[in-house]
C-alpha cells in the first residue's frame, strides 16, 4: 500500500500529485491500473519541509551523541514523544496497574497542521537541549 496525496483541479474534476514524491510513487502502478483508494481532506496542509526539517534534527542529534538512547533517528524521534508526554490516551492500556502508553503518530494522516508546529516546535528545544546548544544552532546545523 503507498500513501500518495493529490490536490484537486479548480474545478473538482481531476487530481494531481501534490509533490514530486508523490509523482513517483504514483509511477509505480501501470497505466490504465484499476487503483483503490480511501479519499479524506486536508483542511490547512501539513508542511512537507517542517517534516524534513524535524527528521533532519533528529539525524543531527542521532550524529552528534554518545547516549545509546539517543543514537539514531527513530530513538531521537521517540525521546521527543516521551520527553513532550505526546500520547494517544485512546490507546494508552492500563493494565495490572501498569500504565502503558501509546505514543501518537507524527504522520500526515493523524496529525493537524497546528499541532504539528505545535509539536516540532517543542522537540527542537529538547534536541537543542540534549545537544547543550541553541534551537537555532541545531536549525542550522541540521540543514
Amino acid at each position: 500500500m503507498k500513501e500518495i496525496f493529490f490536490q484537486l483541479n479548480n474545478y473538482g474534476n481531476s487530481v494531481t500529485p501534490f509533490s514530486v514524491e508523490d509523482l513517483e510513487k504514483l509511477k509505480s502502478f501501470k497505466p490504465n491500473q484499476v487503483v483503490r483508494s480511501q479519499v479524506y481532506g486536508v483542511t490547512k496542509q501539513r508542511s512537507l519541509q517542517q517534516l524534513r526539517l524535524f527528521w533532519g534534527c533528529c539525524r543531527s542529534v542521532a550524529e552528534n551523541t554518545q547516549d545509546e538512547n539517543w543514537n539514531n533517528e527513530d530513538k531521537v524521534a521517540m525521546q521527543c514523544k516521551v520527553k513532550l508526554n505526546f500520547i494517544d490516551l485512546n490507546k494508552t492500556i492500563v493494565s495490572d496497574g501498569k500504565v502503558y502508553p501509546h505514543f501518537r503518530s507524527i504522520a500526515f494522516k493523524n496529525l493537524k497542521h497546528i499541532e504539528a508546529c505545535k509539536f516540532f516546535d517543542r522537540a527542537f528545544e529538547v534536541m537543542a537541549k540534549h545537544l547543550q546548544c541553541t534551537v537555532d544552532q541545531l536549525l542550522e546545523n541540521s540543514e
